[in-house]
């Protein structure tokens, strides 16, 4: 029998398909000729597919020989950029280390862990990682290429804003009113907008719940490095807030300040002028009714924070 073919007859277990309207990307099917390279003769004992993830594809992998491992399938994004962004706070931050790459899919070590999601008192550990993590600072705000080159990206300033309140999907989901009121408000914080609009910190661009693994009461892991770039770090921190229970946002600030992140007295709205954006594009999206309706309720909570009719 081939290796590959003993691969194959040795997995015990196959993974479950649940496709679910608020993935972005369907789950890519497991093929294990794909890494046949990678597994050089050893079996497949079982294959899991992790539910966590909108775009890409994620199983995690154990071999016969015990090594418990993640296959990452990509759907669009770039493996080499990606594992260039990691390698810029492996000092400061675990992230898992790649072992194998080909064509549309990296293997990476599995790190244990609990999702944040299931343990947010811990949210505190999580915001001390998100300081160390914007510690790094580049000359100029931009997607890191794998090169580490900057090019310039429009991380949802006045123009990417006025597109999405233009959109008819955004138009439908929350009305004409609101969206004018969003843009006087944007008006009105014209002067802090700017500010944000020039830092140049490093961003890990998905920096939710889901992506950050607790262990022991610390951050054993942070994944899912494919949005890394260089940019205003209330990009990760409106995240953290928009997926963490209002009775953990104290515990960020904390975790922020011990970090040694230099919060000022508005952190908290420069995070949601931030974050609105991505309230706006999510309605655009293939996400879920019941997600855009969270998404109208954020945007309505927008209004009222800067006191807007």
């Amino acid at each position: 029998m081939s290796s590959l073919s003993t691969a194959l007859s040795q997995v015990t277990n196959q993974p479950r398909y649940k496709m679910t309207l608020d993935r972005r990307n369907p789950h890519q099917p497991f093929d294990a000729s794909l890494i046949a390279g990678f597994l050089r003769g050893r079996g497949v004992r079982s294959v899991d597919l992790l539910q966590a993830g909108k775009i890409n594809t994620n199983y995690k992998l154990v071999l016969t020989d015990g090594l418990a491992c993640v296959l990452r399938l990509y759907s669009r994004s770039d493996a080499a950029r990606e594992v260039y962004v990691m390698g810029l706070v492996r000092d400061f931050v675990p992230v898992p280390v790649e072992l194998d790459r080909g064509d549309g899919w990296s293997i990476f070590e599995f790190l244990e862990g609990e999702l944040l999601e299931n343990a947010p008192q811990h949210s505190a550990a999580a915001g001390e990682a998100l300081a160390r993590i914007a510690s790094v600072a580049f000359e100029s705000p931009g997607m890191i290429n794998a090169d580490g080159s900057i090019s310039s990206f429009d991380f949802g300033g006045r123009g990417f804003i006025h597109q999405q309140l233009e959109n008819a999907d955004v138009l439908r989901w929350i009305g004409r009113e609101a969206a004018e009121s969003v843009l006087s408000i944007l008006d009105r914080e014209s002067e802090r907008r700017s500010e944000i609009g020039v830092e140049s910190r490093l961003v890990h661009g998905d920096f939710n719940a889901t992506n950050i693994l607790i262990r022991g009461g610390a951050v054993s892991g942070i994944l899912d490095w494919e949005f890394g770039m260089s940019g205003t770090p209330y990009m990760d921190i409106g995240n953290l807030l928009r997926n963490t229970p209002p009775r953990c946002h104290d515990l960020v600030q904390k975790g922020l300040r011990a970090g040694g992140m230099d919060l000022p007295d508005d952190w908290k709205q420069r995070a949601e002028l931030v974050d609105l954006g991505s309230h706006l594009e999510y309605l655009t999206s293939t996400r879920s009714d019941e997600f855009k309706r969270q998404c109208v309720a954020r945007v309505r909570r927008f209004i009222s924070m800067f006191g807007g009719s």
